[in-house]
């Protein structure tokens, strides 16, 4: 089986300090600056996971999925969630993808992917979590016409070319929440992907490089990211002459990441890395009640049988 780090491999970068980070944030925003794009950036806590949306990943547990599965099942939650949310009746959720933000921000799987427009906070999100695994960044480039800053009527997305993604900034659109607001998310949304990009990746059972099929492509990408060499060491050279947007890349942290989130918090005695005036800890990433569930101190060590006053 062909895994999302055998897909990765071509196109990796690894970090071993904070300075690599902030390297490639700047070769990436330079690239971009020069090219008139945006970049939306994802964290993830794990480099050998897919890039993969949390209803995508639930239908691949019962076997292959397309996309008219993915929309009968998009379809009933959409009809439940209107039958059984009381709040979802409300005006500035009329359109079925001001629904979908608001079941993915409630933990309720959907299509979407969570993305942030601040570099910093993809990676509180690849080192926020298991410390002893190395995590991962992404990030998109799109020109202007791939944001949505209003929420469109109906499901346009079902018509989506198979290598298209749009970029939904659901804050801009009306539709925001507090922990929306203050991690800069947005959200990308697209038709599964196929073959088209060509994909390749490396069978370590063959020993060599193969196009991969539909349904490998699927358990890796549940959008079609389309994943390209990355080289920071290039600047705004960093990616291929022959790109064109959307422009997908990637790159894995390999740095404690205790250390991380000490920098990105302002903490310790040491040269902070992260821009001086940014400081990204939980309680500004998640500023709700939820967080304070997941994340206070007192409670973590109350559930550890501990009593911190």
């Amino acid at each position: 089986m062909i895994s999302p780090s055998n897909y990765y491999k071509a196109s990796d970068s690894i970090v071993q300090s904070m300075s690599d980070v902030g390297r490639n944030i700047k070769a990436v925003q330079d690239y971009a600056q020069e090219k008139g794009l945006k970049v939306f950036w994802r964290g993830q806590a794990n480099h050998e996971w897919g890039l993969v949306s949390s209803l995508a990943r639930r239908l691949a547990a019962s076997g292959p999925v397309d996309d008219k599965t993915l929309c009968r099942v998009e379809d009933k939650l959409l009809e439940e969630a209107t039958s059984w949310v009381q709040e979802i009746s409300e005006a500035k959720y009329a359109n079925p993808l001001a629904k979908l933000a608001y079941l993915q921000h409630h933990g309720v799987p959907t299509r979407l992917l969570d993305f942030t427009s601040s570099p910093w906070m993809a990676v509180f999100f690849a080192t926020e979590a298991f410390d002893e695994i190395d995590g991962r960044v992404f990030a998109i480039l799109v020109d202007d016409a791939a944001v949505l800053t209003a929420t469109p009527a109906d499901t346009p997305w079902r018509k989506y070319k198979t290598d298209e993604i749009k970029v939904y900034d659901a804050v801009s659109a009306g539709v925001s929440f507090p922990r929306l607001a203050a991690q800069s998310g947005v959200l990308a949304l697209g038709r599964l992907p196929s073959t088209t990009p060509y994909r390749k990746a490396f069978d370590s059972v063959l020993d060599v490089e193969r196009s991969l099929l539909a349904e490998e492509v699927r358990r890796i990408l549940s959008i079609p990211f389309k994943l390209n060499p990355f080289d920071p060491t290039k600047g705004k050279a960093c990616l291929p002459k022959r790109a064109r947007t959307h422009v997908g890349l990637t790159f894995r942290i390999h740095v404690d990441k205790e250390s991380v989130r000490r920098d990105l918090a302002g903490a310790g005695s040491g040269k902070k890395i992260s821009p001086p005036n940014l400081k990204i800890a939980h309680k500004s990433v998640y500023p709700d009640i939820g967080g304070m569930v997941a994340h206070s101190k007192t409670l973590t060590g109350l559930d550890r049988g501990l009593l911190i006053i």
